[in-house]
């Protein structure tokens, strides 16, 4: 099996929902224009194929992609290209972010944070407090235990399209989820079989509050996904998280 997203990092957004990321990208920036301040500068974590940092970008913020992926960030800067859009591109572990600029905002949207085990999202937090500036809000959302213990968990999926096939197993354990997937892409009059492997980690919200204050955020808000209230079957949960002056 190959590393995560080696095999996805060119068909990543041909398979998403459309309809769906596009309500997923305004719903990112009403959150950031309540959050912080017109112009401001952030980083994307966890950017992936730059979707959310091309959305972020061409709501008129400053923003730089972060991935530790370099086939997904040779996908995003190809796709910036195409929209005209100039965007910074770092292939950097987000545990870790190395930045010389404090950051207005902060963003890790779609399982970003699921892809770290409890101690590494401890760490994250606080990289992610220590590279904001004073006011600045880290805002991101997971896969809630109930997702991944009741529908991912244990289970398969597939779809079939014309050019693209990919079937996806899953192995549920205690803490996280083990994941392999094979994708299937025409090449000519026939198709190219790629395969990757991901983990993603279980977390509860109660954990997730707890290790931001522990990380030295003071307001931490949390609500389902596009903002309705959690419930025993929520599947993505949003926070926001602010570094208070």
């Amino acid at each position: 099996m190959n590393k995560a997203y080696s095999a996805l990092s060119k068909v990543y957004e041909t398979l998403m929902d459309g309809d769906d990321y596009r309500r997923w990208a305004d719903r990112l920036i009403t959150l950031l224009n309540e959050n912080v301040s017109s112009g401001a500068f952030g980083y994307d974590l966890a950017c992936g194929s730059g979707y959310f940092t091309r959305a972020i970008k061409r709501a008129g913020y400053d923003v730089v992609g972060v991935d530790i992926s370099e086939e997904m960030l040779t996908e995003a800067k190809k796709l910036c290209a195409k929209e005209n859009l100039n965007v910074e591109f770092l292939r950097q572990d987000m545990t870790c972010l190395k930045s010389f600029k404090k950051a207005d905002f902060l963003t890790c949207i779609n399982d970003g944070v699921n892809y770290l085990s409890p101690e590494r999202l401890k760490k994250a937090f606080k990289t992610f407090f220590s590279r904001l500036g004073d006011g600045g809000a880290l805002l991101f959302d997971f896969s809630t235990e109930y997702k991944l213990r009741g529908v991912i968990g244990d289970n398969m999926f597939g779809e079939d399209y014309d050019d693209l096939s990919y079937l996806w197993f899953n192995k549920l354990y205690d803490d996280r989820v083990e994941m392999e997937l094979s994708v299937f892409t025409r090449v000519g009059e026939l198709f190219e079989k790629r395969e990757e492997s991901h983990v993603q980690y279980i977390h509860t919200l109660s954990f997730m509050e707890k290790s931001l204050k522990e990380a030295g955020f003071i307001s931490v808000k949390a609500c389902a996904f596009g903002g309705g209230e959690i419930l025993s079957d929520t599947q993505r949960i949003e926070i926001i998280a602010t570094k208070k002056r």
